[in-house]
Order: C-alpha cells, then structure tokens, then sequence
C-alpha cells in the first residue's frame, strides 16, 4: 500500500474530527463499523481527492465498504494519472 495514499486518508480523517485507526487490522472492517457515517465517508473521499489531485469514479464511490477499498481505489487513480 502507498504511503502517500495512507497519509493522505489519515490526514483527512484527522480534519472530519473522528477518530480511525488506519491498521492492518483495520483494513477489511467495513467503514460503518469503525464509526465512520456516509456524511464523513464523503468528507474524507472529498478531501483525500484533493490532497492528491485525483477524482474517485462514481462506480469506485458505490462499492467502497472498507478503508482497503478506500486505499484501494485511489492507489488505482494515481497509477492512471
């Protein structure tokens, strides 16, 4: 996994002021059940894009259940960039 792409979502979870651990252990847990709500899924996505200048396609946006799929996802975007 990208450091820049982990770094990035961690900064951006910082900023919605909610508190994810970004772990290994953490990586397949649906994002509902770390706490974070569609309104905050967005928040991060949103601000993530900017941090590394890429935009998410609305099909990755539908099927993002887990901070793999997140990190996933944009890790795919960057390479495509």
């Amino acid at each position: 996994m990208s450091d820049k792409v982990i770094h990035a979502i961690k900064k951006s979870i910082e900023e919605t002021n909610i508190k994810v651990d970004i772990s290994e252990s953490n990586m397949d847990s649906n994002l509902r059940s770390l706490g974070v709500d569609s309104l905050n899924a967005m928040s991060i996505i949103i601000n993530t894009e900017k941090k590394l200048n890429v935009r998410l396609p609305d099909e990755d946006l539908a099927n993002l259940r887990t901070l793999r799929d997140l990190i996933s996802s944009f890790e795919k975007q960057l390479k495509s960039k």
